[in-house]
């Protein structure tokens, strides 16, 4: 992704190659420069996080407890996983998941793929898909795929990829 400012006054150009990522980064950056460009003030660039209370939040100033932090990246590694069943659910209809820690299990059931020899009973093929993230960040997501069906299997892994990277922090 390229931004280039100044080479025309109030202009900015934003280019970026097309991908799912991509996408959704310049969906936001382009919302931000709009922003900015509505309401200057209101966005300041730093270099450290805001240390501002949240409702909810204790308002005290004491460090965060491990516990807390320990929860917050649980709870951010699991919305990672169930936002990956989500979309697959959007993509085959029926998704099952199982979360352990920082993986997920999906077992994809489709009619798609069904030049494939290796079809159940009823007619439909099973793919199962694992994705793990190495720690809290979800800077690195191990992908596995698992199906008779070897061009699903490529779909399944290519879409997953996809959403990893979506998923992974900026970086700068």
């Amino acid at each position: 992704m390229a931004v280039t400012l100044g080479k025309t006054q109030g202009v900015a150009l934003v280019e970026w190659e097309a991908s799912p990522a991509g996408d959704v980064i310049a969906d936001a950056l382009i919302a931000l420069l709009m922003h900015a460009q509505s309401s200057a003030a209101s966005i300041r660039l730093t270099s450290k996080p805001c240390r501002h209370p949240r409702a909810g939040d204790d308002t005290s100033d004491e460090e965060p407890s491990t516990k807390k932090s320990r929860q917050d990246s649980e709870d951010l590694t699991e919305s990672r996983l169930r936002l990956i069943r989500d979309v697959l659910k959007d993509q085959f209809e029926k998704v099952e998941a199982v979360y352990e820690g920082n993986m997920g299990t999906y077992e994809i059931t489709t009619d798609s793929g069904l030049e494939s020899a290796t079809v159940n009973e009823d007619g439909l093929l099973t793919c199962t898909a694992k994705v793990a993230f190495e720690d809290s960040t979800g800077s690195n997501a191990e992908i596995t795929v698992e199906c008779p069906d070897d061009k699903l299997a490529s779909n399944v892994h290519e879409c997953l990829r996809n959403i990893a990277k979506t998923l992974m922090p900026l970086q700068t």
